[in-house]
């Protein structure tokens, strides 16, 4: 039975709510839910009416009320309203996110929702991505700091991009090569903010402030925590992450091109410091907000 688009609206709240009160406080989430929702009302009209406290008492520890006019709403216009709570709500967090935002948002809110968030045309996964490519511009950045030198921080050129695409109403511009292939996905505000502090010569903002960490897919990160509590083969971890040693090795090899594994043998990994670091942090940052 399809979901109704309210029913769909209120868990993806719900779970933000519960992601966000988990890596900061339920004040800031709530208040950080709010925000999301009066600063897309202009937007969106047809959530001029929604309405937002937190609520102990309740299942889900907090109340959002939707009119049912929301059903009569074109699918895909939910869906882009649902993509820029997301967005809104994940800057609002800034640091606080943490690498996982997006992955206990999908744990919350389950399998349905997610199927139904992806009907209406939210790409989750490109969200992910998105964050990756902000996540190893973050590695490159911090290595030329330390080491001094001069890299392609975006791992592209002028040469390779055929076009770029703005969607009204959004803040984000999507490059694409020659092939049609997504090279990034640039936010408009930051390249507005650097031009004007560039020109200007003064900065309003911290100049060593590092982007915001992404959050890894679920099974890359179970590969990263499986190899910290023990030494195991592919075919071992194949079977414990469910997936063929095929995607495995595509996984393995996106963690040693983040820097997070390293070969010291020709079929052998092991983690990196930074890899290490990154499960500490995450660890840490757990207990902090439990």
């Amino acid at each position: 039975m399809e979901l109704e688009q309210i029913s769909v609206l209120e868990e993806v709240v719900y779970a933000l709510f519960k992601v966000a009160s988990r890596r900061t406080s339920i004040k800031f989430a709530e208040d950080a839910i709010e925000t999301a929702l009066d600063t897309l009302k202009k937007k969106y009209n047809f959530l001029n009416n929604a309405r937002f406290r937190t609520n102990i008492n309740s299942k889900n520890g907090a109340e959002i009320y939707f009119t049912t006019d929301i059903n009569n709403v074109h699918k895909s216009r939910i869906g882009s309203a649902i993509e820029s709570l997301i967005r809104v709500v994940y800057n609002d967090l800034s640091d606080d996110a943490g690498l996982y935002f997006i992955s206990e948002m999908k744990q919350f809110v389950g399998e349905q929702i997610i199927e139904a968030i992806n009907e209406s045309g939210v790409d989750l996964d490109q969200i992910q991505i998105e964050q990756h490519h902000a996540y190893m511009r973050k590695i490159r950045k911090k290595q030329i700091r330390q080491g001094g030198q001069v890299e392609n921080l975006i791992g592209y050129t002028w040469g390779e991009v055929s076009r770029w695409e703005h969607k009204e109403g959004t803040q984000y511009c999507t490059i694409y090569d020659k092939s049609g292939n997504v090279l990034d996905r640039i936010n408009l505000d930051k390249v507005i903010q650097n031009y004007v502090e560039t020109l200007s010569g003064i900065k309003e903002s911290n100049p060593d402030e590092l982007e915001k960490m992404v959050r890894l897919y679920e099974r890359d990160y179970s590969l990263l925590k499986l190899m910290c509590e023990r030494d195991m083969d592919i075919e071992t971890a194949s079977s414990i992450l469910n997936v063929s040693k095929e995607e495995l090795t595509k996984i393995v090899k996106k963690l040693i091109e983040m820097n997070m594994l390293q070969y010291i043998s020709d079929n052998t990994v092991k983690l990196t410091e930074t890899g290490l670091n990154i499960l500490s942090r995450e660890k840490n940052q757990t207990k902090i907000h439990k």
